[in-house]
């Protein structure tokens, strides 16, 4: 605990964007509409395709603090260009830096926690606790990042919370400086660049044991970001006052901090704890269908965004069981890169049907992905029961 600290302080401040609770109605103010914001979802979700794997790759070979020292500077530019925007096409530019920083972020804390558990020769079990911790803080940021935003909005304007928030993505570095990074990646042969993506891609699409945890944690992603990026379009639709955005945003990202809690108690490796969970994402998804009160729409966010942040904590560790150190941020990063071929056309596809129908109508997006998500996790946890995941490429494989 004591060796993750600053880890965790880097995560608080990566968290800590004011301007996420905002964003939309920023967005409606230069000029966009909903189809539109369903484009930007597309445009940052396509460079984090290019991105999200090869910075994988580069972590694994150079640095993970130094690919998340990477995303820091990332999300401060993107900050600032979100504030000198003035209509659609700077803001799109501010959205592909969002998403190279994104794309440097994902996968990278997951993976430090494991290998540094891996090199304290502590039991993997112990990710669920760690990690789960790491989703605490990232929510603290989150919920402590939007209340002051919309703070810092109500009484200046939107555009001031983005210029504010460029500096502030900056500390993250500081703590990041000081952070032991584990270096069990670096005691393994180095491999060509060939080899180790080849490896990558083998171990994310070659092994029939990995395919349901990799098609859960995909579909998870996908539900995540269109619900978190389209939240606030249920408030828009109900007309809800500006003054309480900051609240329904904090209520929202408080389900990665409230999932990360609930996961180490709930012990979901156990079957039976998993079924009341999976529905109780049904029950959330299907609250945004039905709804017409802006109290139940947020707690129905809340509900689907918690059960989907214990699932992501349980299967991010089931996945990092199988794979080697030398390529483990590599696979994690691939395997979100897999989720974009999905988030892009599915976020045109919801920001279309709110634009044209309504926002509740393009729900069902959300509750047809969770029922499809179901069988998978229900697979998964039956099988990790009675046996555990072994290693997906032997590391002797890796050195021929």
């Amino acid at each position: 605990m004591k060796r993750l600290v600053p880890l965790y302080v880097a995560g608080f401040f990566q968290s800590f964007v004011l301007w996420y609770t905002i964003e939309k109605l920023f967005m409606h103010s230069i000029g966009f509409n909903d189809t539109q914001i369903g484009l930007m979802v597309a445009v940052y979700s396509a460079v984090m395709l290019l991105v999200e794997t090869p910075s994988g790759i580069l972590a694994d070979r150079w640095s993970r603090k130094g690919v998340l020292i990477l995303a820091s500077l990332s999300l401060a530019l993107g900050s600032l260009l979100g504030g000198l925007s003035h209509g659609i096409v700077l803001y799109l530019f501010s959205a592909v830096f969002w998403g190279i920083f994104f794309a440097c972020y994902s996968g990278m804390y997951d993976t430090i926690i494991y290998d540094c558990i891996a090199e304290e020769n502590a039991d993997s079990t112990l990710f669920d606790y760690l990690y789960g911790r790491c989703q605490l803080i990232d929510s603290l940021g989150l919920v402590t990042g939007g209340i002051v935003g919309a703070y810092i909005a109500n009484i200046t304007n939107l555009r001031a919370v983005y210029f504010i928030a460029a500096p502030l993505a900056l500390l993250g570095i500081v703590a990041l400086v000081a952070f032991r990074e584990p270096t069990l990646h670096k005691k393994q042969k180095v491999l060509t660049v060939k080899i180790q993506v080849k490896s990558v891609l083998d171990a994310v699409l070659k092994n029939r044991s990995l395919v349901p945890v990799i098609i859960v944690l995909v579909v998870r992603a996908t539900v995540v970001y269109i619900l978190f990026e389209f939240a606030q379009l249920w408030l828009i639709a109900l007309g809800t006052p500006t003054k309480y955005y900051g609240i329904a945003y904090g209520i929202l990202f408080s389900s990665v901090g409230l999932g990360g809690i609930l996961v180490n108690r709930l012990k979901l490796s156990n079957q039976a704890a998993t079924i009341p969970l999976l529905l109780l994402a049904l029950l959330g998804s299907a609250g945004l269908i039905i709804s017409r009160n802006t109290a139940l729409i947020i707690a129905a966010q809340l509900v689907l965004a918690t059960t989907l942040t214990c699932i992501y904590v349980v299967f991010s560790r089931y996945l990092h069981d199988a794979l080697q150190p030398s390529i483990r941020a590599g696979a994690a990063s691939a395997t979100s890169t897999i989720g974009r071929f999905f988030i892009i056309p599915l976020a045109l596809l919801f920001g279309y049907t709110s634009q044209h129908f309504s926002v509740y109508m393009a729900g069902f997006i959300l509750i047809i992905l969770v029922a499809v998500m179901i069988p998978f996790v229900l697979t998964v946890t039956r099988r990790a029961s009675s046996a555990a995941f072994t290693p997906t490429i032997p590391l002797s494989d890796l050195e021929k």
